[in-house]
């Protein structure tokens, strides 16, 4: 076990992090070919006290877990990937600001007074987000709102066949696709099939896979003064990247958006500022708001304010001495204990984040300027006596100081957010 993790206190450790769930299922066509995969939000296993009770959270925990804690490269490949959502979130513009290409909204019940508008469908048509929706809209078929529509999604089990043969031809004749969902067997398939059904999904292929992966819960506090911070039109981009590195989870949430295809990254990134730059604020609110819905830890144990002042110190050495860039230098510093945070390699983790080969370099392996800055920090930090590095005799004169002002600063930005 390196130093770096030795700070791990066991129960703590647990605490901190848990394991986010989804279930995905197959949509197969009539030749058994992958379309996509329906995902399915599932209770995250220290949540069975305070399951989700409603439809907007689940959509929310279903898309902070797929786009930025497992990653849809992952879950779906170059498939689709359906998710149920409630027509308000498409409305609100939340999904619209988040989602990436290959993502299919499956909209619930529809309330023809509540319907997205065409301009906003249309933008998100052509931002390679498509829509599906389900049986209880079929009096919607001529709308304007069904003509962005690409899917009709039927119950096999709440219909009577007669009547799922009546509604794919009426499907069709508008040019849109039906997917058929709970087909149980395969003799269901087989009828279904015969009557010119599109796609299928159901048992008689594959019962729901349940996923999980290890995450760590964003400060509640933290998040709601974020959210109220950037609805401030004056905004700066370095003062909200300032906020959002108070917050592990959350930084590594939006580098893990940055990481997907939708933003076309053409280099790798050096500092979070670097990553609300390329997703704009209305993507950052976005995750800020779904991260409110999904519910999250109230009180950040102990390893949460080593890491936030492991990142201050690094941040003020670099400033001061001018070995490295500063708001690099907090960054290595924040995700030093990302393995001890997800309990999973760092490897593993930094493989998934668009880094800066220099970033990933010294968070590896402390090599480069800002690895010899990390291994400085953290041995300082932990008393073990200071590294021979030729950059130490840059750093040692504003040892002092920057580590007192880094505690004092930790300490702020607790008492600032309550906890």
């Amino acid at each position: 076990m390196s130093r770096r993790h030795n700070l791990m206190l066991g129960e703590e450790q647990k605490a901190l992090a848990h394991r986010v769930r989804l279930a995905r299922q197959p949509i197969v066509d009539a030749n058994l070919n992958t379309l996509g995969y329906e995902l399915l939000y599932r209770a995250c296993d220290d949540d069975q006290h305070t399951r989700i009770g409603n439809s907007s959270q689940a959509t929310a925990s279903t898309v902070i877990t797929a786009i930025a804690e497992m990653g849809l490269d992952a879950l779906v490949g170059d498939e689709l990937a359906f998710i149920n959502t409630p027509a308000e979130l498409v409305c609100d513009e939340v999904l619209g600001n988040l989602c990436v290409p290959g993502v299919v909204l499956e909209l619930e019940e529809l309330n023809p007074s509540a319907l997205p508008q065409p301009a906003l469908l249309s933008q998100l048509l052509e931002e390679g987000i498509q829509f599906a929706i389900n049986e209880h809209s079929l009096d919607s078929l001529n709308s304007d709102f069904a003509a962005h529509c690409r899917f009709v999604k039927i119950n096999m089990q709440a219909h009577e066949f007669d009547r799922v043969a009546e509604w794919v031809e009426r499907i069709h004749a508008v040019g849109l696709w039906v997917v058929v969902e709970r087909v149980e067997n395969w003799e269901e398939f087989d009828r279904l099939k015969a009557i010119g059904v599109d796609f299928f999904q159901g048992y008689f292929l594959s019962q729901p896979e349940l996923l999980t992966r290890r995450t760590v819960r964003a400060n509640k506090a933290n998040l709601l003064s974020l959210l109220v911070l950037l609805q401030d039109e004056d905004l700066t981009i370095a003062e909200a990247s300032e906020r959002i590195n108070r917050d592990v989870a959350l930084s590594y949430r939006l580098l893990r958006m940055v990481n997907s295809a939708a933003i076309g990254l053409n280099r790798r990134i050096e500092s979070l500022e670097d990553a609300v730059r390329l997703l704009g604020f209305k993507a950052v609110r976005s995750m800020v708001y779904l991260s409110v819905l999904t519910g999250v830890d109230s009180k950040p144990p102990s390893l949460v304010h080593i890491a936030l002042t492991r990142a201050r110190f690094a941040q003020l050495l670099a400033e001061q001495s001018g070995v490295a860039n500063p708001q690099s230098a907090f960054l290595v510093g924040l995700f030093s204990l990302l393995d001890a945070f997800y309990d999973q390699p760092m490897a593993q983790l930094l493989a998934e984040l668009p880094l800066a080969d220099e970033l990933t370099a010294a968070l590896l392996n402390e090599e480069g300027d800002l690895g010899a800055l990390l291994a400085f920090v953290i041995s300082y930090e932990q008393g073990d006596g200071i590294i021979d590095h030729p950059i130490t005799e840059h750093l040692m004169p504003q040892a002092s100081a920057c580590y007192l002002s880094a505690v004092e600063w930790d300490k702020q930005m607790h008492d600032a957010m309550g906890v």
